[in-house]
């Protein structure tokens, strides 16, 4: 609809769409290092060429590998997580706990994105571990039945969950979510969701602390135990992640999982 875009809107909307553009394109080099028919070192405009060409083969049984390999969602502003490589295994949601001083906001965070990015996670968590139960099997020889779902040829009972091939590079973990706000709010909050006691109560959802005051006396990371309540997180052992200026130069030439890595010059800082 770029016809009804004010004049005075002209240049930002032209700026807009080529920031998108070359966003999308230098995505795609991210994602095709996982694909086996993208050739590694590719270059952006290649490698999304190539994604766009997957996505419209009809004889494509990977199309998409969608969420696979999730892991982990961050709720807070994003100076927490910028400047950090975590290879597409992070969902963010923005949220500022220093304009929430009543926990509205981030009570609608934990009981809308939490059951979504949680269910999405279970998805491929139980598709992976049992796919032939709670996954689908091969989409090879699926037919879609009276609009509902998919059958494994013409004579299974319907099937639920993922197909074989969008989680054979899935490994299953429940999701933890790390939330920027203290650990009274978050308690407070659990204690009056019953949709939020329900997946961190029983284990599918694992819940963090970061304190929003950096200057405080507190943790500056705790983790939720339903037993024992709030506990201090400390690495498992000294570890300096790796620094490298631009995030290709990390995942470039490589198929397999990589661990995060920070980035030297994060973008507000390079511009």
């Amino acid at each position: 609809d770029l016809d009804d875009v004010p004049e005075w809107h002209g240049a930002g909307v032209a700026a807009l769409r080529r920031d998108c553009t070359a966003a999308s394109a230098t995505h795609a080099v991210e994602r095709c290092r996982r694909l086996m028919s993208a050739p590694l070192g590719m270059n952006p405009q290649a490698a999304w060429q190539h994604v766009i060409g997957r996505r419209n083969d009809f004889a494509q049984p990977r199309p998409e590998l969608g969420h696979v390999t999730n892991a982990c969602a961050f709720i807070g502003r994003r100076t927490m997580s910028r400047g950090a490589f975590f290879d597409r295994r992070a969902f963010l949601i923005s949220y500022d706990p220093t304009r929430d001083a009543e926990g509205a906001v981030l009570t609608r965070h934990l009981t809308i994105n939490g059951p979504v990015g949680a269910g999405i996670n279970l998805e491929y968590y139980f598709s992976t571990v049992n796919n032939e139960r709670f996954g689908c099997g091969t989409k090879t020889m699926h037919n879609v039945a009276g609009g509902l779902g998919v059958m494994a040829g013409a004579g299974s009972d319907l099937r639920t969950g993922l197909p074989r091939q969008m989680i054979e590079i899935h490994e299953p973990m429940r999701l933890l979510v790390v939330v920027e706000q203290t650990t009274d709010m978050l308690s407070k909050i659990y204690q009056a969701q019953p949709a939020v006691q329900e997946l961190v109560g029983n284990g599918w959802l694992l819940l963090a602390a970061i304190d929003p005051d950096p200057d405080s006396s507190r943790p500056l990371i705790q983790r939720f135990d339903t037993v024992r309540g709030w506990l201090p997180w400390t690495p498992p052992a000294p570890h300096k992640l790796a620094e490298v200026e631009r995030s290709v130069d990390w995942f470039g030439g490589q198929r397999e999982p990589l661990t995060p890595a920070l980035l030297k010059r994060p973008l507000e800082q390079a511009a």
